[in-house]
């Protein structure tokens, strides 16, 4: 009976997992915002000191989405190690970027994570009455013992909300945002690298970035 309740649970958590994806909910791009060249990019990510894993996996995938392109892109925590976990108030976060020369920074911001347990019945809960069980105690008897001895089990999954949003240095202008969910991924790794992609093809289809980075002029 172990076996067979293992085996469901393997199975319900398959599926579960097959179906995990990155869905892009809504996404804005500023009116009369002009596709420009950018030449440095920085990554910010904006979670709390307990996700600073999440956050360098996040942070990592998107700027090697962006180098992909032929953006020169850098990761904050990179250019500010510790230092990008203290707040630091607006103008002096403009100032840096200035005098590092970033002219574009594109932030991801975790809003929420939702963890949900679900209850699976055990046994064959939801099947329908076999009627070749009657007939004879023998066959009742070994059939309906699943049914009745076979205990459930729990799924647990989890749904990470984001918003991200790419900001023009010079003009201190917003000019896209875009908010994804991602559904019980497989693992972070997965996340980080499916939600890049989502949000570098949006950018690309709203005109926002350029498919490919033109090469600077020297």
């Amino acid at each position: 009976m172990k076996i067979k309740m293992i085996i469901q649970a393997m199975m319900a958590s398959a599926f579960l997992f097959s179906c995990s994806s990155t869905k892009i909910n809504s996404s804005w791009k500023a009116e009369n915002a002009q596709t420009k060249p950018y030449h440095n990019v920085m990554v910010w990510g904006l979670m709390t000191e307990k996700d600073s894993s999440l956050r360098k996996q996040m942070e990592t995938h998107l700027v090697n989405d962006l180098v992909s392109k032929g953006y020169h892109a850098v990761s904050s925590l990179d250019v500010y190690k510790a230092k990008a976990y203290k707040k630091l108030a607006a103008i002096e976060i403009v100032d840096e970027f200035k005098l590092t020369g970033i002219d574009a920074v594109i932030t991801i911001a975790l809003l929420n994570q939702e963890k949900e347990e679900k209850y699976y019945p055990g046994g064959f809960y939801n099947q329908p009455a076999n009627t070749n069980l009657y007939g004879s105690l023998d066959k009742y008897y070994s059939g309906i013992y699943e049914r009745v001895y076979t205990p459930g089990y729990y799924i647990t999954t989890t749904t990470y909300f984001w918003e991200s949003s790419l900001f023009e240095v010079k003009a201190d202008k917003m000019i896209y945002a875009v908010r994804t969910n991602s559904f019980d991924p497989n693992t972070t790794e997965t996340l980080a690298h499916e939600n890049g992609l989502k949000i570098i093809k949006d950018m690309v289809k709203k005109k926002v970035i350029l498919d490919v980075a033109p090469k600077e002029e020297q």
